[in-house]
């Protein structure tokens, strides 16, 4: 698999599970550490101000203080998980306006605009993750392999399917489809998924996500609880 990087981080499912924090501009204003977490994710749809001026101001003061740490930017759309309806148009703006303030950009695959920030992303030499959201059920194999193929076509380093289980085979497909593919980043949501956070990583998802201050998905573990998994590896 070709190397994969977010800033100067390199994802590889052979070395040790990697964490993702997403964080809010409160968070980004409060924290004064990300404690162990190795990527941060900026979520603007839970932005409490969402005027260009902002997001930028906010983009530039995680950069000042935490130099280094790789930054997704995420302005994810109402009907996969959003906080806020954004407009298409508005969240291409946005993406614009920061993407040399990011290491990565975070798109529905199925968004109307995933090729248009395909682009952008190419343009400015930034990592595009393509993503996918059920959050009533994990699709049969056919849907899984379709949104990864639809990732990929349109450039994306990283295909992300985040899905709900509502049994074991759920769970056992999505663990057959991440074994089978790269580079992912698998997530199963909700209360019968939670044990996947710290087990899908282990089997080749490039990273997981954790919460250190804001909850964005259900079936989030707190960062100090998947790192103390994590250290009995």
């Amino acid at each position: 698999m070709p190397q994969i990087k977010i800033g100067s981080l390199t994802l590889s499912p052979q070395e040790r599970p990697l964490i993702a924090v997403p964080l809010t501009d409160r968070d980004v204003s409060s924290v004064e550490t990300l404690l162990t977490a190795d990527i941060a994710e900026l979520r603007i749809d839970m932005f409490s101000d969402l005027h260009l001026p902002h997001i930028t101001d906010i983009f530039k003061t995680f950069k000042e203080k935490f130099p280094g740490v790789p930054v997704i930017a995420t302005c994810r759309s109402k009907e996969e998980g959003g906080a806020a309806a954004i407009a298409d148009e508005v969240r291409v703006e946005i993406f614009t306006n920061i993407i040399d303030l990011t290491d990565a950009v975070d798109i529905e695959v199925e968004s109307d605009i995933s090729a248009e920030i395909a682009t952008l992303t190419s343009k400015h030499s930034k990592t595009l993750i393509a993503s996918y959201h059920n959050f009533s059920q994990t699709p049969g194999e056919k849907k899984l392999e379709a949104v990864y193929e639809q990732g990929r076509q349109i450039g994306a380093r990283i295909v992300k399917i985040a899905v709900t289980p509502n049994n074991m085979t759920d769970i056992k497909r999505l663990t057959e489809f991440t074994l089978n593919h790269r580079p992912v980043v698998a997530i199963a949501m909700g209360d019968k998924g939670m044990a996947s956070r710290i087990f899908l990583p282990l089997v080749g998802s490039l990273f997981t996500f954790a919460s250190l201050e804001t909850v964005t998905a259900p079936g989030q573990l707190s960062i100090d609880e998947v790192r103390k998994f994590y250290q009995t590896f």
